[in-house]
């Protein structure tokens, strides 16, 4: 049977390499947008980790400090303690540069060597007034100069996987430029970062983990995280009409050949089972250049796509799964085939 499969897959190659294009195609797809949806879900939770806060002490009722503007009140602020409490301006603002267009950024003004100052991979943290660390994806490099608004700016550091909002890049400076670029110097408090639980939380504020501060960082994204894998699914329909179209095709065509195997023992096991091992086949090589087709297109999208290793071994076994179902209308049509057929004349 696996001769016979491979003899009929030989015969039709022409439109098996059609389809299996075009299902490689569709399954590229789904790892592009396996990876966007683990880009979104993993953004925040990066971001916060550079950060380095394990609570965030925020204006009583806010959900997030990504989410929302309210800002602490100077007297309440000053009465959280904690261990490594530490004032940070939370807010958007524009970052401009020479020779290019304005840019959106979530800036974070912290203290100097405190926590708020993230990690870097090329450069070091801001550590002077006039000095920033921007993620990579912004497109700078140590020693460009920016501008948060009139606020004039060297770039001193890169860093990495520190975005929001899908795909926002985070700006770290000193918490005076930023209160000097956004706020006319005003004595503004986002929130207090602490290493660990508060000794003290005045009235007026609340404490939230880092982990409930990425997830309401995340909310804003769940309509588009939604539409994603609405989209997903629609693409394993596809696939499967593809594939259930090009196997039912090919099971009609060989419904005499299927006859003449039953007139001379074959059963309807071995015979689906062939159909099946056509599914699969199509399946099976269209997964595994699909995983060659995304990692070309993949440099080319706007927003990072990170695609898990999960979806290496998830997204091919699904595929066989789904050339199964979609592989039942052509082996139903092989149950059907008639023996006597084998023996009919031309028209029978």
């Amino acid at each position: 049977m696996l001769l016979l499969t491979a003899r009929d897959l030989q015969f039709r190659a022409v439109r098996f390499t059609v389809v299996t294009a075009g299902i490689t195609v569709v399954m590229a797809l789904l790892f592009l947008m396996t990876g966007l949806v683990e880009q979104f879900n993993r953004e925040p939770y990066d971001t916060v980790e550079a950060i380095g806060a394990e609570r965030w002490v925020v204006p009583e009722g806010v959900s997030g400090p990504f989410t929302a503007s309210a800002t602490l009140a100077p007297d309440i602020a000053a009465g959280v303690s904690g261990p490594g409490a530490a004032p940070v301006i939370v807010a958007r603002g524009s970052l401009n540069a020479a020779g290019a267009e304005p840019a959106e950024v979530l800036v974070v003004g912290h203290g100097y060597g405190t926590l708020g100052s993230p990690g870097v991979t090329e450069g070091r943290a801001a550590g002077a007034p006039g000095e920033a660390a921007v993620d990579r994806s912004a497109g700078f490099a140590p020693g460009d100069e920016i501008a948060l608004g009139s606020t004039p700016l060297t770039v001193v550091g890169i860093t990495e996987d520190t975005t929001v909002l899908a795909g926002l890049p985070v700006l770290f400076l000193g918490i005076d430029d930023a209160r000097d670029a956004l706020f006319d110097g005003r004595e503004i408090v986002s929130a207090v970062l602490l290493e660990g639980d508060p000794q003290a939380v005045p009235a007026g504020s609340a404490v939230l983990g880092a982990d409930e501060v990425a997830a309401d960082a995340l909310g804003p994204l769940e309509n588009a995280v939604s539409s994603v894998d609405l989209i997903r699914a629609l693409l394993w329909v596809v696939a499967a009409i593809i594939i259930g179209a090009v196997v039912y095709l090919s099971a009609l065509e060989r419904q005499r050949d299927f006859a003449v195997l039953k007139a001379v023992g074959a059963s309807n096991r071995s015979l689906m089972a062939g159909i099946a091992l056509q599914a699969i086949a199509v399946a099976g090589i269209a997964a595994a250049l699909a995983m060659g087709v995304q990692a070309i297109i993949e440099p080319v999208f706007p927003l990072r796509v990170r695609v898990p290793a999960r979806a290496f071994w998830q997204i091919p076994i699904v595929a066989v799964a789904v050339a199964v179902v979609a592989g039942l209308g052509g082996m139903r049509r092989v149950a059907r085939s008639d023996p006597a057929e084998a023996f009919a004349g031309p028209g029978g």
